[in-house]
């Protein structure tokens, strides 16, 4: 065999390669669910506000996963409302839910702007992300909802039926 004969059956096995290692992280066992439940204060000033974020946690790939530590960071309305990390320990079983305290740090004039955010948009939508620490592992997640919206309550509250 000739070696540009060589090389081109190496470029042309190149792409299929390249893709098969590219797609092998999203073929993986599927992140953890999270949902906001809860954002209680615990402390505000005018420059900061601190916040415990009461996350629910759902193992959804059937395999469970030992959580060392995990990261959050909350958007509401698309803005940054705070970020944290939780360094507890806990044990997620397989296809099964654990409700994780998160503290997290965000602007003191965060708060005062969602508020106006919210007023002018008649919703409230949240993401959460960050990375489960596990076992040297960083497994990122990433999750987004709709708490409620002005416009569906006035529409369903309308409607005769």
């Amino acid at each position: 065999m000739s070696r540009q004969t060589s090389r081109r059956r190496l470029l042309a096995l190149l792409p299929a390669g390249v893709l098969a290692g590219c797609a092998a992280p999203l073929l993986g066992p599927p992140p953890p669910r999270v949902r906001i439940v809860d954002l209680r204060p615990v402390d505000a000033t005018m420059f900061e506000q601190r916040w415990e974020a009461l996350l629910w946690v759902e193992e959804q790939a059937g395999t469970g996963l030992q959580v060392d530590a995990m990261t959050a960071t909350i958007e509401l309305n698309g803005r940054e409302f705070g970020s944290g990390r939780s360094n507890r320990p806990f044990l997620l079983p397989a296809r099964g839910e654990q409700e994780v305290v998160v503290p997290l740090r965000g602007s003191g004039l965060g708060l005062v702007d969602q508020l106006a955010t919210i007023g002018r948009r008649g919703e409230l939508k949240w993401r959460v992300e960050g990375v489960f620490l596990s076992a040297g592992r960083h497994i990122p997640y990433r999750d987004e909802g709709t708490v409620f919206s002005l416009r569906d309550t006035l529409r369903d509250s309308l409607l005769p039926f």
